[in-house]
């Protein structure tokens, strides 16, 4: 198997050499950057990566996306990425293929040549990538066209839970036996804090000056953040005059009396959203009703949980997602987050032990 990626999103260079960095065998040559089992070229205006391993496909292109707001809705965010792959590999036989693809434009079984396309899609709610593929195989070795094509906008999380799901090994699994079976293991995404809103320009300004952390400007969102400690930061982007702050956190601790105080007084919010989606969970009906206190919805394919926080599992999808709120302008509000983010982290690890 040969893997091609291609981007000339030059962006992307800090974040594939932080993640390269990390790796072992690494070593460099020229404009050349290499570790075990992978290579990178960094052109003047490109990134070019090869390798032959499947795993590193896997881990590169969930990278090479980022999560910008939308043009012309700056409430909402959205995926972009540009990158284009190129995979050369031994082929399934032709009848295992065909049954997959939604297009079928050449097939000659005596001469074992077969072209066509077929398109594989992740969702999470109303955002959306999907991945059309083309595909050419002769002698018995595919060659494979792949790129990604971003669809709607929804909330910065959802757009992370979504990276969470983009697999370049599903996509290889359709034609190429070299792509190894494995059992989908269950993954909980990060529990974030979080919360949305219209600030005026010179609350805007003055929470900036007083802010003692780091302050960044990501040119590719057109928006300012200031970074907190631990994982979270606050991000401001303007749109038709108006500014909007987005606040993300993964650690309730990292709300001080003082950043409770300037998030509610200075700059106007008033609700946080806690909230965790969980992929890949096999749970049966009976122990979410006997044992998880869910209780059967009318909707054919969920379940329930109400309490101090919501739960909701989809039996079809196997994905269940926490959620809670709380009104961040009252007194008791740092202690109830910490309380609400322990309860989830306890639920979360009540699920796994139930998971079949």
């Amino acid at each position: 198997m040969r893997i091609e990626i291609l981007t000339r999103n030059m962006d992307k260079k800090a974040t594939l050499l932080t993640f390269l960095a990390e790796q072992p065998g690494l070593g460099t040559r020229g404009n050349e950057i290499f570790v075990d089992g992978l290579q990178m070229t960094i052109g003047q205006n490109y990134i070019y990566i090869t390798t032959r391993e499947w795993e590193w496909g896997e881990k590169i292109v969930p990278l090479l996306f980022s999560i910008v707001p939308h043009t012309y809705s700056s409430s909402y965010f959205q995926t972009v990425t540009d990158q284009k792959i190129l995979v050369t590999a031994i082929a399934h036989p032709l009848p295992e293929i065909i049954e997959k693809l939604t297009l079928l434009e050449h097939l000659d079984l005596e001469a074992q040549e077969l072209s066509g396309q077929f398109q594989v899609q992740w969702h999470s709610r109303d955002v959306a990538v999907s991945c059309p593929v083309s595909l050419m195989v002769q002698g018995g070795i595919a060659t494979a066209k792949i790129k990604f094509i971003p669809h709607f906008r929804d909330a910065e999380h959802h757009c992370r839970q979504l990276l969470n799901k983009i697999s370049l090994a599903e996509v290889l699994r359709v034609f190429t036996p070299e792509v190894t079976a494995h059992k989908e293991e269950p993954s909980a995404g990060v529990l974030t804090i979080s919360a949305r809103k219209v600030v005026a320009p010179e609350c805007f300004a003055e929470f900036l000056n007083q802010f003692q952390g780091q302050i960044i400007y990501l040119e590719q969102q057109d928006a300012l953040r200031a970074i907190f400690n631990p994982a979270g930061h606050l991000t401001f982007t303007q749109s038709a005059q108006k500014i909007e702050a987005e606040l993300c956190l993964e650690k309730p601790e990292t709300i001080t009396s003082e950043l409770h105080k300037q998030l509610t007084v200075l700059l106007g919010f008033t609700d946080l959203i806690l909230q965790r989606t969980i992929d890949k969970i096999n749970l049966e009906p009976h122990i979410l009703i006997k044992k998880l206190g869910f209780r059967k919805d009318q909707q054919f394919y969920i379940f329930l949980r109400q309490g101090i926080f919501s739960a909701t599992y989809n039996i079809k999808e196997r994905q269940m997602s926490l959620k809670a709120s709380i009104k961040f302008v009252e007194e008791e509000a740092l202690e109830q987050v910490v309380q609400l983010y322990r309860a989830m982290e306890s639920f979360t690890s009540q699920i796994f032990e139930y998971i079949i």
